[in-house]
This record gives structure tokens, C-alpha cells and sequence, in this order.
């Protein structure tokens, strides 16, 4: 986070780049709510009632001006911390700001307490670690003696919109949030020449109303006691969490591209674009020249976005990118395919949402509807969808998966409706984890080896993140995964790497020993771990709004033990089958050799509600079945005590008399039945140990879905004493951590029983970056 004062409170109010004024002419302010107060359920939890919100919006010919004014309730300590820090952000590139006032309600008596010349402008580039730079700035006023009861009143007006959209208006308004509103209003003058099309999300409940006058509309949505709306966790991005109202000035998707094929046109061409098509020209075939120019722009073409004004939608022109060798999403697309049309390669720029995915077919067309762009080409008469901005793709251009975006806008004049983009098939495995385990002797050392075998995506994943984390970190970041079963465990050779780039087959090899491997009276345990990666319950589980499933994913986890004596176990198979996913499992001994399988195929992307209660029962058995142990065979062991045989004695009678009754009541065989019996129990011995690592790693973070499931997550953990999670009252330390590609939140606090310092990673998998 990059932070830079330009403000400073000797500095006179004119040499600011905002105003301090009255609100325009045009403007209806509204009155605070008669009886302000924090009966509206959720706000206690939120520590914050707003008391009215109103925003008004005026669209003339030359530009757009937006007041806003909004008033909220301090209900708790933790709502004084937000309340005391007023801050107001907007683009100097394009937009003027104007401060009307802020103001303190106490006791019935309104204080105007802004003071324009202790205001900080504060440059704050929350996107630098995704490497954007934007240059918005904060006005940012530190407010004093604020307390609970007290009530916070802002009010600005920013004028001016950004030159990139060609004067064409489009805006999206929410009408329900996650706090109650006791007040919301959204008001829109409208010059009655000019097209306007609105579109209601959800269930907006707002009332309208519409006059003319002067060749004015004045369009006008309103709610009183708008309650708060109970987000789930874990929801789709495509998902409409929050009713709201879309509005546009155009009419089709074709006129949207029109306007962006407006803004990706080459210019000029430079020497440096020739030169560098000459050399791409060299390679022997149409498919190898199409390759080289995608992992030019992809591999030495570093991401960097400077979007200031125009530039958030505009690309700059390819022979810039090319002398500067860095851009963002759209000046990559922009470059890559300028290179293809200098070497005879059809390839137009495709706009995409990286979140709303199909959920744009619900759209009205709009400009602002994406957030990224990647490349649709066609090479040797077939049609491929490739992303400049991933790095380290490799492979045959066949096995190449198409952006996991669903819907694009082709930027070509010619386009009329959006396009899908083909899902990927995975009919194979591409991560297939081997874990081989030699103890021959009984009373020495066992050894481990691990093969973890990653294709196509997967492989190029794993290959980025090679690139950005050291192998002595991620050495002993997997040798403590593996410590948490076996504390003793060591590394017995370095960890390798064999990276087949030609097929994009990438190879990790690890091998560790572990003394003492069947210390446990001859019994050892097995689990299959990198399938709990995909199994968790979200917090809230009586839904109202899908649960987002990550897909599509094909994995198989194989588990291979050589012993030292021929087990007693049987062959069996099984599955478990849920609305999302199918998990298979394979037991096969072939005398002192045993093999476990665990394949797990994801079905769909999301789980509905009212299949929420299917899914939850798929998960828990499939935890149930995902464990197995074996035992050596009763030769005497000074291991175990007299207790626990005395404990299997108790045991063995219990069965005993269980198979009698069998004989009795049940029509199957009772050695069938203890057979089932046995590999049922087998299977459940060592699942519940598993659950606890979700988290403890960067590699197994916790997937989220915005700061509601953080915490909700957070009152779920578990430290190793029992206690549950972090005192609510105690202070949390949040680390932002890139890690690889994915961008986690490392959340610390010390256990408020033993004082264990406890670490948990999480990711949201929402709100990713485009």
C-alpha cells in the first residue's frame, strides 16, 4: 500500500485540489429521519445505523454532476473508530470535488465540524499490489471527540466524467445493503431528448416516481426502512447478493462494441513492431508463430497498469508497450494481437467480467460491464481464447483451456451479442499425487515419496508459483504438512523439479524419511489429503443464496504402502455422489502391497439452496471414507500396554456378541458384514485430524467470500488446547501475503486460553483480481 500526504494544515484551502461550497442550485436536499434511532435490526452488529443515504445525479449535455449526502447513528465503540475518519475519494484526472460540509449531531445539536485546513489528501493505490496505478485521490478528514449517540453527516458533490465513454451515461444503483437504512433515495435528472434504459436486479422494492419539466425527467427511487440484507457466505460472484437497478444509454450489445472498437486502434506502427514481427515470422508453422507471439506478450511483457483518466479503458498503443515492455490486460491484448496481424493470424480483443461470468446475460448492455480483456484467435481454421496477461503458459496450442470467463465481447464492429466462451472438459486427471511409502521393517525407519504430477493448467499454476516462491520455502512449507502426522518426519533428498514444457507436464518430487514408521503397535494411518483441499462446509449452511463451487477440477490422490508382512485387508470399492462433485475410492491389496485411490470430479459450480442439505451429507461422508489404517500382524510389541489390551479385549466381546445377533436377525452374511465393518472403521480413523489443517498453510488457505465469511470462519477455529476462536474483544493482526498468483489474508491472534500465538490463511476466491 503506497501512501502519500499532499496535504499538510498550513496549506491554504485554494491550493487543494477540491472546494469547500454550498450544493448546486438543482440539488433537493433531504431532512434527517424525525425519530433517528437503532431499532432496525442488524444495526447493533454493524455498530452503525444509517440514518439516510441520498444521492442525486444530474446529466447535462457537457458533464455529470453527483451530490451525495449521508447521515449515520455511532451505536457502539467499534462504530466510533469507522465515524471518526470522514473519507472522500474521486479522480482528479477527470472529476472536481466540492465539500459541503460535515457536520455532528449530539443532544439534538448540529455542529459543523469540518475544518478544510487540517483535511490530508492522501494518494492511496490500493491496487499497487496487483500492480495497477489509477491516481485517485482521499480527501480525508480526521474527525474529533466523536461518541456513541453521536450522529456523522457528510455531504460533496463530484462533477466531471471520464472522456473514454464518448458522453454516454451508465450507472448502477443499489437499493438494499448489509446495514439498514432508515432513509434511502436515488434521484436522476435526465435530459428528455436522450435514451434511457433501466433494468431492475432482484427484488428492489423501491418506489418510483417521474415528472418533466423544462425538458427535464426527474427519476426517482425511494425507500423508508430499507433492512438489512443477510449475505451467505461463499456466494457466486454472478450472484445478485443486493437488489439493484441498472441504467443505461445503450440500447445493444453491438453499439457497446462499436465503442470499444473506437478505442483499440493502431495508429501508428513503429520499427521496433516490425522488428519484432520479423523475428516471430521465423518460426516453421502458423501454429509455432501464433505461440511465440502469445508467450512474448505473456513472458516479457510485464503487467503493469497506469490507469489515469482515458487509460482505464483506453489501451495505450502497441509500440509503447513494446518499448516500455510492461501494461495491463488491455494494452497486452492491444500488442498481441497487432503482432498476429503482422504475421497473417485472424485475432480480435474480447472484453470479459471475471466475475459475473453467464451472469451477464442478465444484463442490460452496458460499457461498464467488464473488467478485463483477453484475445480471441483463429489459427489453422480453429477458434482459440487466450489470456495475454497469464504467464508461463506452455504446451501444444491444443491443449490449451479457454479462460474460465463464460461470456466475452469480441471488440469488432461487425459483433452483436455476446459470445461464449466454451468451458474446459477435464476427462482426465490434472494433478495426480502419488505418495509411496517402503517400511519393511517393522521396527526401523520407513521412507516417503511423493510424485505430484500436474498437466495443462494446473501445471501452468504451479509453474507461476515456482517462479515467485523460493524451493526452500516451499520445501518446508510441504515437509510441515507432512509433519503434522509424523512430528519426526525428515527430508531425506532435496526436492526436484522436471518441467516437460513441450507437453506442459510439470513433475515434483519429494522424499522424506520417518523414523519409527510402525511405532504405533504395528498400526499406521493414512489420509487422503490433497482431496480435503476441496471438501469444506461453509458457515452458514441455512442458505438462501448458492454456495460457489470451484470447478471444473479433476484430481486423484494415490496412496501406496509396501510393508513388511501381507496385510489382512480386502479389496473394495466405493463412491459418493453429490450435487457438485463425485468422489471414487479403491482399496487393493495385493499381499504386502496395498494401494489407495481417491479421485475427485467436480459436477457443477454452484450448489442451490435447497440442495444445500445434499451437498453438506456428501461432504461428511466423503470426510468419513477419505481415512484408512492398517495393522501389522499381533507378534508381541513392547509398545503396547497391558491397558489397551485389556481396552481390546472389552472390544473384541462387544463383537463377538454383535456377530451372534447377526446370525439371528440379519439376512446377510456376518462375515460380509464384518468385513464392511471393518473397512468402514478403517476408513473413519483418521479423518478428523485432517480437518484441523484448513488454513494452518498458505497451500491450504481457507476460502472465503468477502470479510462476513473471514469472520464467520474466524468463530469456527479451533487451537490445539480446545478453545475456540479469537476473543471478539481482542485485537487481530491482518497481513496482506502474496503467495504465488493468489493473493491471501494472514489472520494472527493469541489464543485466549493457553496464549498460543494461532496463524490462519484465507483467500477470496470472490473478489479476485481482473
Amino acid at each position: 500500500m503506497a501512501l502519500c500526504f499532499l496535504g499538510s494544515p498550513a496549506r491554504a484551502a485554494s491550493q487543494q485540489p477540491f472546494r469547500v461550497g454550498p450544493p448546486a442550485d438543482w440539488v433537493k436536499p433531504l431532512s434527517l429521519p424525525a425519530k433517528p434511532g437503532a431499532s432496525s435490526p442488524g444495526a447493533e452488529a454493524a455498530g452503525t445505523l444509517y440514518l439516510l443515504s441520498d444521492e442525486q445525479v444530474r446529466v447535462t449535455d457537457k458533464t455529470v454532476q453527483r451530490y451525495l449526502h449521508t447521515a449515520h447513528q455511532v451505536l457502539s465503540t467499534g462504530g466510533v473508530e469507522d465515524a471518526s475518519n470522514v473519507t472522500t475519494t474521486f479522480d482528479p484526472s477527470y472529476q472536481r470535488l466540492t465539500l459541503h460540509g460535515v457536520w455532528r449531531i449530539r443532544d439534538g445539536q448540529r455542529q459543523d465540524v469540518l475544518r478544510p485546513a487540517e483535511l490530508k489528501v492522501i494518494q492511496q493505490e490500493n491496487e499497487l499490489q496487483l500492480r495497477l496505478y489509477n491516481g485517485t485521490l482521499s480527501v480525508v478528514a480526521f474527525l474529533r471527540d466523536v461518541r456513541v449517540g453521536d450522529i456523522i453527516e457528510v455531504a460533496y458533490t463530484l462533477e466531471g466524467s471520464n472522456s473514454v465513454f464518448g458522453g454516454r451515461f451508465a450507472d448502477t444503483v443499489d437499493t438494499s445493503f448489509g446495514v439498514p437504512v432508515v432513509h434511502w433515495r436515488y434521484r436522476l435528472l435526465w435530459p428528455e431528448k436522450r435514451s434511457l434504459f433501466m433494468r431492475d436486479h432482484g427484488n428492489v422494492e423501491a418506489r418510483r416516481t417521474e415528472s418533466l419539466r423544462d425538458g427535464v425527467r426527474e427519476l426517482s427511487w425511494e425507500r423508508q426502512d430499507a433492512p438489512r440484507v443477510e449475505r451467505d457466505d461463499a456466494v457466486p460472484a454472478w450472484h445478485d447478493v443486493y437488489p439493484w437497478i441498472q441504467l443505461s444509454e445503450y440500447e445493444t450489445w453491438g453499439e457497446v462494441a462499436r465503442w470499444a472498437s473506437s478505442l483499440f486502434q493502431v495508429t501508428t506502427r513503429s520499427k521496433e513492431l516490425e522488428q519484432q514481427v520479423q523475428l516471430l515470422a521465423k518460426e516453421p508453422s502458423t501454429e509455432a508463430r501464433f505461440l511465440a507471439a502469445l508467450r512474448f506478450v505473456q513472458d516479457e511483457v510485464r503487467y503493469l497498469g497506469i490507469e489515469l483518466g482515458p487509460n482505464t479503458h483506453q489501451p495505450f498503443p502497441p509500440h509503447e508497450v513494446l518499448t516500455r515492455r510492461f501494461g495491463d490486460c488491455k494494452d497486452k491484448s492491444l500488442l498481441l494481437v497487432t503482432l498476429l496481424a503482422g504475421l497473417g493470424i485472424e485475432a480480435r480483443p474480447a472484453l470479459v467480467n471475471t466475475y459475473l461470468e453467464h451472469g451477464l446475460d442478465a444484463w442490460h448492455p452496458t460499457s461498464r460491464a467488464f473488467d478485463h480483456v483477453i484475445v480471441r484467435a483463429t489459427v489453422d481454421g480453429r477458434e482459440y481464447w487466450v489470456d495475454p496477461t497469464s504467464t508461463l503458459e506452455r504446451g501444444p496450442l491444443a491443449g490449451y483451456a479457454p479462460p474460465e470467463f463464460a461470456r466475452a465481447l469480441v471488440v469488432d464492429p461487425a459483433t452483436t451479442a455476446l459470445v461464449e466462451i466454451p468451458r474446459p472438459q477435464l476427462n482426465e486427471p490434472t494433478t495426480v499425487v502419488e505418495e509411496t511409502y517402503h517400511a519393511m521393517d517393522r521396527w526401523k525407519e520407513g521412507t516417503l515419496r511423493v510424485v505430484t504430477t500436474r498437466t495443462g493448467s494446473d501445471a501452468n499454476r504451479m509453474r507461476r508459483e515456482l517462479a515467485t516462491t523460493s524451493m526452500a520455502d516451499l520445501s518446508r512449507s510441504y515437509l510441515n504438512f507432512y509433519a503434522r502426522v509424523d512430528p519426526k518426519i525428515r527430508q531425506g533428498s532435496p526436492m526436484a523439479v522436471e518441467d516437460d514444457e513441450k507437453r506442459n507436464v510439470l513433475i515434483l518430487r519429494e522424499h522424506y524419511v520417518i523414523d519409527r514408521f510402525w511405532a504405533n503397535g504395528g498400526r499406521r494411518d493414512f489420509e487422503g489429503a490433497f482431496i480435503e483441499t476441496q471438501l469444506w462446509e461453509p458457515a452458514i449452511t441455512r442458505r438462501t443464496m448458492p454456495l460457489a463451487i470451484q470447478h471444473p477440477v479433476h484430481l486423484l490422490h494415490r496412496i501406496t504402502l509396501h510393508g513388511p508382512d501381507t496385510l489382512d485387508v480386502r479389496s473394495s470399492h466405493s463412491s459418493v455422489m453429490g450435487p457438485a462433485f463425485r468422489v471414487d475410492f479403491g482399496v487393493e491389496p495385493r499381499g504386502s502391497r496395498l494401494v489407495l485411490d481417491y479421485r475427485y470430479r467436480s459436477l457443477a459450480s454452484v450448489v442451490e439452496p435447497q440442495r444445500i442439505e445434499e451437498h453438506l451429507k456428501a461432504v461428511r461422508s466423503t470426510r468419513d471414507q477419505i481415512g484408512y489404517w492398517v495393522k501389522l500382524g499381533t507378534t508381541a510389541n513392547p509398545g503396547v500396554t497391558r491397558g489397551e489390551y485389556d481396552s481390546l479385549g472389552c472390544v473384541a466381546v462387544s463383537v463377538v456378541l454383535l456377530v451372534c445377533l447377526a446370525f439371528v436377525v440379519l439376512p446377510r452374511s456376518p462375515r460380509a458384514l464384518w468385513g464392511q465393518l471393518r473397512a468402514r472403521l478403517r476408513k473413519r480413523a483418521f479423518v478428523r485430524k485432517l480437518v484441523s489443517s484448513a488454513g494452518d498453510t498458505a497451500q491450504s488457505a481457507i476460502p472465503i467470500s468477502g470479510p462476513e465469511a473471514l469472520r464467520a470462519s474466524l468463530r469456527k477455529q479451533r487451537c490445539d488446547c480446545g478453545a475456540g476462536g479469537p476473543d471478539p474483544l481482542a485485537p487481530l493482526r491482518h497481513e496482506a501475503i502474496v503467495f504465488g498468483e493468489r493473493h491471501l489474508t494472514l489472520v494472527q491472534w493469541r489464543c485466549p486460553s493457553c496464549s498460543q500465538e494461532r496463524r490462519v490463511y484465507f483467500e477470496d476466491t470472490v473478489s479476485r483480481a481482473a
